[in-house]
């Protein structure tokens, strides 16, 4: 062979394996590039400011709630996939259950950690790390009966809530979990099930539809996805708004927050705390972001769904040259390390260009620059780790070896004729 034949080779042996990291054959690359969208879509909540000098609703606000629903719909896919291997090879819950465990135990210390250090955000992690524990508990039940019962969750749990909280005089949470809650576990509970931000009551919800999505064969129901999610989006918000404009809802919202001190535009468009006032089962009508309602969870969910939809219809319809979506799917394959490297730049980007983190996230282009840093580095960073380094990003790689030690593989299941049948690889944590 002549050195040009044995250079091309070389190159074109390089090129696919290019290809092979950012598009990997038969993985479900529209999850990894709608867990892009859900990252960046959080980042900008996080940095821009959600209503203006006027107290208007500004851009950004149309990600709030939307993205972080997103991003836990996609958690319960990640879920089903990265133990489908495991309970095909044995048949038996409790040999995936360990892995789950260790998982949901990992993503719990990791939010501690970052709960801890950061004065911005209200992570998200503890919550989702015992919402994986209970999970554990719907993962065998069938794709129809988990979507029913992810509908009856959105629409009963608030209205638990809202029983629990006003019978017990419970007032939402403002602070992200930390090592420090450990000192008032009763506290600690209540806030993570009932009264944080990201409520677990109502936010299961989100995970139960993301197994009941990961169950089904998501490529060849798109187009039920894409009309599932409009119609639940067209539900949460219509049937919202027909209760506040004309039952008469608005008007009892207005009286109610006028007596209690309620910034009610900011409930109806820039966000609640993760719950709504108890004061009036009114409050449940509205379908405003973080108020954990039955119309924002619907409303959500179907964002969700479209837009695992379109992202899944890009990957089929690119074919080999997805790999042009690797600025959204390489940060999103490695979502928990984005999401914790995140966490720990804003505080640092934040000192930098506002000066105090304290004084509010600064003027417009001091909010672009700052969103400008953040999307590059967790654009380069992933890419170049996927491609040289590892496909898993660091904290992903390090949990999955940590399950693989402490977890060996199943044998077979007793009684079945051999191995399974390969399947697709998971596109999870």
């Amino acid at each position: 062979m002549s050195s040009h034949q044995a250079h091309g080779s070389g190159s074109a042996t390089t090129s696919a394996t290019v290809l092979d990291r950012l598009s990997p054959s038969g993985r479900l690359l529209g999850l990894d590039v709608a867990r892009g969208v859900a990252l960046f879509a959080m980042m900008i909540t996080h940095i821009f400011a959600l209503s203006d000098e006027a107290s208007l609703p500004t851009g950004a606000a149309i990600f709030a709630g939307r993205a972080s629903a997103l991003f836990a719909v996609l958690a319960g896919c990640s879920l089903v996939l990265s133990t489908r291997t495991r309970l095909q090879t044995s048949g038996r819950l409790r040999d995936a259950a360990p892995g789950v465990l260790i998982r949901a135990a990992a993503i719990v210390l990791i939010g501690l950690c970052l709960g801890s250090i950061s004065g911005l955000l209200a992570v998200i992690l503890v919550n989702y790390g015992v919402m994986f524990a209970l999970a554990l508990f719907f993962l065998r039940l069938r794709a129809r009966a988990l979507f029913v019962l992810a509908g009856a969750w959105m629409v009963l749990s608030p209205v638990v809530s809202m029983i629990v909280r006003a019978e017990f005089g419970l007032e939402p949470g403002y602070l992200p979990m930390s090592w420090f809650d450990l000192a008032t576990p009763v506290s600690m509970l209540t806030d993570l099930f009932l009264t944080g931000y990201y409520p677990i009551l109502q936010w299961l919800s989100y995970i139960l539809l993301g197994i009941a999505v990961a169950k089904i064969d998501i490529s060849r129901h798109l187009m039920a996805l894409l009309v599932s999610g409009l119609g639940l989006f067209v539900l949460g918000r219509g049937a919202s708004w027909l209760l506040l404009n004309v039952a008469g809802g608005y008007g009892a919202l207005v009286e109610n927050s006028q007596r209690l001190g309620i910034d009610l535009f900011a409930a109806l468009f820039t966000g609640s705390y993760g719950v709504t006032s108890a004061s009036s089962w009114w409050w449940l009508a509205i379908a405003g972001p973080h108020s954990g309602t039955p119309f924002d969870l619907l409303s959500t969910a179907g964002t969700a769904l479209m837009t695992i939809a379109v992202c899944q219809a890009a990957a089929v319809l690119l074919g080999r040259r997805s790999w042009v979506l690797g600025p959204l799917s390489a940060p999103g394959s490695m979502p928990l390390s984005v999401y914790s490297a995140h966490v720990i730049f804003l505080e640092i980007t934040r000192a930098a260009i506002v000066g105090d983190p304290t004084e509010g996230t600064g003027t417009a282009a001091e909010q672009s620059t700052e969103f400008a840093i953040h999307a590059l580095t967790f654009v380069l960073i992933p890419l170049v780790w996927k491609l040289f380094v590892n496909v898993r990003g660091p904290l992903e790689a390090g949990i999955a070896a940590v399950i693989r030690s402490a977890s060996p593989a199943p044998s077979t299941a007793p009684g079945s004729p051999g191995s399974p049948t390969p399947r697709r690889p998971g596109s999870g944590v």
